[in-house]
């Protein structure tokens, strides 16, 4: 059982503190179309995170390694901390004039109603059936996380990003997030295959889960440049966003194809994806974590 979790350090939450109150609507200089399609994830992040933490702690009890469950619960509180993060740059989204309001109801829905502990607000009374659904949802947690740690991987390596003049407190933000995607990234799966570890379930939660979050994400995206008072027209196209991948300020869609099927291999394991060194480096020298 000990296997279940193959890194040896420990996940340790933390509480860096960002300040907002300069960033600007457009936090990549000259680009408000790339800032905004990585600003989607501000409002984007909340609600799955609390998603995240509500089936994990509802696994606690059933989790049989002690490792494990030390890891789970480091888990469920980083997560916290990220919606925690994701609210405040919302907040600042806010200010400068985008009410997203509406689209955080529709993920609201989505991760509290129609895939939360009572789906469609229908009380699964059988036990059986209790942790059926549990299983379900641990396995398209898992398939979340992945995606959530080939992002953190991405932004830990966007160095054509980190040479652009962005915003620093914005930029670090995410850098943090993904740091610890990254750190934390195999917990769920060991959490899902210690409690299930159907082949079959964990395919078909992937399959359902990699649509789901591209298509909200391009839903926020356009939400968001729709609501930008800054922006003289109101849609995204692919061109918008294959020019700025390939200018390295957004995930490449090659890279994130390549990264989604790769979880479908029987062979794939977490730990292919990231460096918990890097990880764990840039964590222990980002300038939130060590401010007085």
């Amino acid at each position: 059982m000990s296997a279940l979790i193959k890194e040896t350090h420990n996940i340790t939450p933390r509480r860096p503190r960002f300040d907002f109150s300069e960033t600007p609507m457009h936090w990549i200089a000259g680009d408000p179309l790339a800032s905004q399609m990585l600003n989607v994830l501000q409002p984007i992040t909340p609600a799955p995170e609390r998603w995240f933490c509500q089936a994990v702690r509802e696994a606690l009890p059933l989790i049989r390694d002690e490792k494990l469950r030390q890891a789970a619960v480091a888990f469920i509180k980083q997560e916290g901390a990220h919606s925690h993060a994701h609210t405040l740059g919302n907040r600042r989204l806010t200010e400068l004039g985008v009410d997203v309001s509406s689209y955080e109801a529709l993920l609201d829905w989505v991760f509290g109603r129609m895939l939360g502990s009572d789906p469609f607000g229908q009380k699964l009374k059988s036990p059986r059936l209790r942790l059926a659904w549990l299983k379900t949802r641990l396995a398209m947690v898992a398939a979340s996380e992945h995606l959530t740690g080939v992002l953190g991987d991405w932004v830990l390596n966007a160095k054509s990003l980190e040479q652009l003049p962005v915003d620093q407190e914005m930029l670090q933000l995410y850098q943090w997030h993904g740091a610890e995607e990254v750190e934390h990234r195999e917990v769920c799966d060991a959490v899902f295959r210690d409690i299930s570890g159907n082949i079959f379930l964990r395919t078909t939660a992937a399959a359902f889960v990699f649509p789901l979050f591209a298509s909200l994400a391009w839903v926020g995206v356009q939400e968001l440049v729709s609501k930008d008072p800054q922006l003289p027209y109101q849609r995204v196209r692919i061109a918008d966003y294959l020019r700025a991948a390939r200018q390295g300020k957004v995930p490449a869609p090659r890279f994130l194809v390549r990264r989604a099927l790769g979880y479908f291999s029987p062979r794939h394991s977490p730990l292919n994806e990231g460096s918990t060194e890097q990880a764990l480096a840039y964590l222990l020298k980002m300038p939130s974590l060590i401010r007085t």
